[in-house]
């Protein structure tokens, strides 16, 4: 679809359908779009708001184009990957949930990048743990199959968006961009704890990964603003299973996590991001491990291994206790060096 017939139904308020979407940014990443229009298609889906047609779009046209990472039994496999952009300013929930995942025996693709508004990117807060981060594609494999758990580090598997990062700056808002990237696992990862920086997008981006096919996912937005499952507020929950999507709050109470203050999860800097995240992996008490805790019992859903929250909480739990979560990140950090 030529870029002029693009702009000139985005900005009378139209929608594109998935199958324009595909070809709109088809005609940007081959090169046929000039950084006026790729600002403009910036601004004009911003404005009249993504449709889950068009997000669907995006991230089916991103898989497409994404460097494969090949792994055996992909529909294992658990992303913990979100939106970011929250600006809470909390530490790195996501990436130590990965690693308690992997501890209590569920397959691990991590898809990541550095802080863009956040305080610590999963990518910064790997590189504090001292792992390398820029793995190709067959070393990221190779870890899934030797530990369980790979980080693909987006700028890397993603070369088709680079085209789009000079407009991306220039016009600084929030864009369609901003959500297609976690939607686009490079290992194909089936099953996601996906955390969204607005409560308007958890109904929207639970029906995308229900057209994108996902066996089990969970979308979530804490009502305190957090891109995660909340230990201060309730949260809101899109639930993906089998082409359906539920929508529903999430308290902590439900799992006996009692509430805390969301100051007390809040970090400044990466370095301080690591140390709260690899407390709790050491077994530190506190709302920083309930917050893991929480979140990796949505993680050990999105699994599969269980239906049960309080049964998945328990397993979380082991993972840390038992040491086993703190390991994977040690084999991590080790193999990543040696492959």
């Amino acid at each position: 679809m030529e870029m002029r017939a693009v702009l000139q139904k985005l900005s009378e308020g139209e929608s594109l359908s998935a199958e324009e979407m595909f070809a709109a940014l088809t005609e940007i990443v081959d090169g046929n779009a000039t950084d006026a229009q790729i600002g403009a298609f910036i601004m004009g889906t911003r404005m009249k708001g993504e449709t889950v047609e068009e997000i669907e779009g995006a991230s089916r046209f991103f898989r497409e184009r994404a460097t494969k990472v090949e792994v055996s039994h992909p529909s294992e496999l658990v992303d913990t990957c979100g939106t970011g952009g929250d600006r809470s300013g909390t530490f790195n929930v996501s990436t130590v949930t990965a690693f308690v995942l992997a501890g209590a025996g569920v397959r691990v693709a991590k898809h990541g990048n550095r802080s863009v508004s956040s305080k610590c990117g999963s990518a910064d807060f790997l590189e504090q743990a001292g792992a390398r981060i820029d793995l190709p594609a067959d070393k990221v494999a190779l870890m899934i199959e030797e530990i369980g758990i790979g980080f693909m580090f987006a700028p890397l598997f993603h070369p088709a968006m680079k085209r789009v990062i000079g407009p991306r700056r220039e016009v600084g808002v929030r864009s369609i961009f901003n959500l297609v990237g976690p939607l686009s696992n490079p290992a194909g990862a089936r099953r996601q704890l996906l955390g969204v920086f607005s409560h308007r997008l958890v109904d929207k981006l639970a029906h995308v990964l229900s057209r994108l096919g996902m066996m089990k996912a969970f979308v979530v937005h804490g009502k305190d603003g957090v891109d995660e499952i909340s230990v201060s507020a309730p949260t809101f929950v899109g639930e993906v299973e089998e082409g359906q999507v539920k929508l529903y709050e999430f308290v902590p109470e439900e799992l006996g996590v009692e509430r805390r203050e969301l100051r007390e999860v809040c970090i400044d800097s990466p370095e301080e991001s690591f140390r709260m995240g690899f407390s709790v992996l050491e077994g530190e008490e506190g709302p920083h491990r309930d917050m893991v805790l929480l979140n990796a019992t949505f993680g050990i859903l999105a699994s599969g291994k269980t239906r049960d929250r309080k049964t998945a909480f328990e397993m979380a739990r082991e993972a840390i206790d038992s040491g086993r979560a703190k390991r994977k990140l040690e084999e991590f950090v080790e193999l990543s060096h040696k492959i």
